[in-house]
């Protein structure tokens, strides 16, 4: 049996991948941005590529402050309040991550708290409190293609097959490669 990190769905591996849409153009995503003006969402369900687009997005602006709020967060804001800089200014660009769990007072406090911040861009699960910046979605194609990069050739025989694993996931991707890590680290038979 290999070891865990030498398996080709392990999270380093996972994490390592670079978002991928067709068409997708920094340079204009980012003026579209300003064009919105500043205060977006990445809108997409679990595992569609959100987080993978924000961290993009953090190498690609300057001084990037990335607020993680974990799943199932008792207290939200106060998650976010403790990861904002003090004060946010002008030159700090705030991304948030899991922001799907603010309330209504966590939102009103989020937005006041980045006002006089270069932009917000916040993921959510569903559209509605920020102009959507980009809608992510996943494919079955999508999912067969990165498997293809993290697999070596002839490793990963799936009697179900891809499809059949995207659609038991919903198009979750993050579900696929967990069940594929344990499919390849032999703790499922397929």
């Amino acid at each position: 049996m290999s070891r865990p990190a030498e398996n080709p769905f392990a999270s380093h591996r996972i994490e390592a991948l670079s978002f991928r849409r067709a068409g997708l153009e920094w340079r204009g995503l980012l003026q579209h941005m300003d064009d919105l003006g500043g205060r977006v969402a990445v809108v997409g369900p679990k595992g569609s590529g959100k987080t993978t687009l924000l961290e993009e997005l953090a190498r690609r602006l300057e001084q990037p402050v990335v607020v993680r709020i974990p799943g199932s967060c008792p207290r939200p804001w106060r998650t976010v309040r403790a990861q904002l800089p003090r004060p946010v200014t002008h030159r700090h660009a705030i991304l948030v991550d899991g922001s799907e769990q603010l309330g209504t007072v966590g939102w009103r406090r989020l937005l006041h708290a980045t006002r006089r911040a270069r932009c917000l861009i916040a993921t959510v699960h569903r559209p509605g409190r920020l102009p959507t910046l980009v809608k992510c979605r996943t494919d079955a194609g999508l999912l067969r293609n990165l498997v293809s990069e993290l697999a070596p050739a002839g490793t990963l025989n799936l009697q179900f097959g891809l499809d059949d694993l995207f659609r038991r996931h919903e198009g979750n991707l993050r579900s696929c490669f967990r069940e594929l890590y344990d499919v390849y680290a032999g703790r499922i038979r397929n």
